[in-house]
């Protein structure tokens, strides 16, 4: 089974590109044990929107870890009375302009008081992520903005967010497959959050966009959170495999988009190793939920 670790980003560049991790389980150990291993093959780097869509409809893989909003919280969607089924409103979110959805998220901060300005998920609330709705430092309104439609497009599954999954089932077929060696031919994306994994090592800055911010410190952040991933120290159930170049190359990205790529794909390979894929048991299939922030 492939799973890609998805560090998006809503306007990517060559210089600020979408990272992949390409990762499988390694075929050396048993799943059932403790001792189950995240094997990486190789990073993909997407330098446009389009083709970020086109790999993710031509590549057959079992498991997407995304870094970014799969939808709005419930009170912000009814307050405007958008859609109030999840992929009719994700398809009515990102056809509408950025203007217009900005001014839509001013107004609703301008009636709040200080302090409790945004609306939050719940599942945001759990991890102490950005609220999705925040337009500006992180922008990850318009990481959904810019996401979300192409992934629905590419015909992914989408377990949050669908009242027909049966993670139980699924996870029954995904195990047996893959000790058969069988191919897993369904699509399924489920939405990540670094830091979760980040702060079992570490609540000290480890990346920054800016490079003149790439001190010894932070270098030495990477590699820590790294060995960690390494030896199974950040409360997953498997460890990660990865070559002594592609360890350079994590360690030597200050922006650290190839660590959080990685650590995308082994908290989807660790929420599917979960008979419940680590979401709740009473899930708003509306608003989603960030795999392990129940955890």
């Amino acid at each position: 089974m492939i799973i890609y670790g998805v560090d998006f980003s809503s306007a990517p560049t060559k210089q600020k590109p979408i990272v992949i991790a390409e990762c499988q389980f390694d075929s050396c150990n048993n799943r059932s044990s403790n001792q189950s291993s995240l094997l990486l093959k190789r990073f993909v780097l997407i330098y446009s929107l389009n083709d970020f869509e086109s790999f993710l409809s031509k590549n057959k893989f079992g498991v997407g870890g995304f870094d970014l909003p799969f939808s709005m919280p419930e009170e912000l969607i009814e307050y405007f009375e958008w859609p109030n089924e999840w992929e009719t409103f994700v398809r009515y979110f990102c056809g509408q302009s950025k203007p217009f959805l900005k001014e839509c998220f001013k107004s609703w901060c301008k009636k709040r008081e200080t302090g409790k300005k945004f609306a939050y998920r719940l599942t945001d609330i759990q991890s102490k992520s950005s609220p999705a709705m925040r337009w500006v430092n992180p922008p990850v309104a318009w990481m959904m903005h810019a996401g979300m439609r192409r992934l629905i497009n590419a015909g992914l599954i989408f377990p949050a967010h669908d009242r027909r999954f049966q993670t139980k089932i699924e996870h029954k077929l995904i195990k047996s497959m893959e000790l058969k060696g069988s191919v897993y031919k369904k699509k399924l994306a489920l939405e990540v959050y670094p830091a979760l994994t980040v702060r079992k090592v570490t609540n000290k800055p480890y990346k920054s966009d800016e490079k003149v911010k790439n001190n010894s410190a932070r270098i030495v952040k990477r590699k820590d959170i790294l060995k960690s991933l390494r030896y199974q120290k950040v409360g997953l159930c498997l460890g990660l495999k990865i070559s002594l170049y592609n360890q350079e190359k994590v360690i030597e990205d200050f922006r650290g988009d190839y660590l959080d790529a990685v650590i995308c794909a082994m908290q989807a390979a660790d929420a599917i190793m979960s008979p419940c894929f680590k979401l709740p048991k009473f899930p708003n299939y509306l608003e989603g939920w960030i795999v392990g922030s129940n955890d």
